[in-house]
């Protein structure tokens, strides 16, 4: 299965046609990390529209609750169940409580970014009823395939930005205000003392997002991760659009070389120690 976040309804059948199996969809508070999200009165639209070219309907909702947004995520679930969509993502185990309250939790998938590292934690949340476990984007493709050979019931990342660290403070505002400067808050670049690559540092109403330097690809690791028995991949396409999404499908159809996208994570120990140490 092909997942992809998408941006633009009138795009699902390209994105059908591409190759996609499911999109993944924003909503206003409740999702983070996508470049368009929908009103909560917006999903049975995109219900019915990816239903007349044969597409899944996921949920992002990976956005961390506090205590009194958690009404808005009880109503959101409940539209979720009214509308019969395919998968809710999500990081915030309160969502789970009130997903399992519900009789949703097949349609959970636990996404923590960079949480799940080894097997018993896929396990330990499948225990819970969940329809499927994201990966940690920085383990290696040998980390990868020793998690697989316990359960194929993972999903992965293959290609796109991913975060790599995520704050609630409006830590671009602070920093603006503490040099003195009137610039707009917007995506800058965030490039570290001992490193020449530039991450994307984003603040938005839900607090500060900085991404890897460069997008994840997976084009020559796609097999490998097939043959370990993993059958969900997923494309992000934040700060791209559908048509980037559609070309990136071609790529991996056909093996293109990839002249921006980046797999060195996967050849690479996760742990690294600092100079000196």
């Amino acid at each position: 299965m092909f997942i992809v976040t998408v941006h633009d309804l009138s795009n699902l059948e390209k994105l059908k046609q591409a190759g996609y199996d499911a999109v993944i969809l924003g909503i206003e508070n409740l999702s983070i990390r996508m470049d368009r999200c929908v009103s909560l009165q917006d999903v049975q639209v995109w219900k019915d529209e990816c239903n007349k070219f044969g597409l899944k309907l996921f949920i992002n909702a990976v956005k961390l609750f506090m205590e009194d947004e958690m009404d808005f995520v009880k109503e959101a679930l409940s539209v979720c169940k009214e509308e019969d969509v395919d998968g809710i993502y999500f990081s915030d185990e309160g969502l789970l409580w009130e997903a399992k309250l519900l009789g949703l939790e097949n349609k959970c998938i636990y996404q923590p970014e960079t949480l799940v590292a080894n097997h018993n934690d896929v396990k330990f949340y499948l225990e819970q009823g969940v329809q499927s476990v994201s990966l940690a984007h920085e383990l290696s493709l040998e980390e990868i395939q020793k998690i697989a050979s316990y359960t194929s019931n993972v999903e992965v990342l293959i290609h796109g930005y991913f975060s790599i660290c995520y704050s609630r403070r409006p830590l671009v505002k602070n920093y603006l205000d503490a040099i003195g400067s009137e610039a707009p808050i917007k995506k800058y670049d965030l490039i570290e003392s001992t490193r020449s690559g530039r991450m994307p540092i984003v603040q938005d109403e839900n607090g500060t997002h900085v991404y890897s330097e460069k997008p994840m690809s997976s084009i020559e690791e796609l097999d490998v991760l097939k043959s370990a028995g993993i059958q969900r991949f997923r494309v992000d396409s934040i700060f791209k659009n559908d048509d980037w999404a559609v070309s990136v499908l071609n790529m991996y159809k056909h093996k293109l070389e990839d002249t921006e996208g980046s797999s060195h994570l996967y050849h690479q120990e996760t742990i690294l120690k600092k100079e000196g140490q």
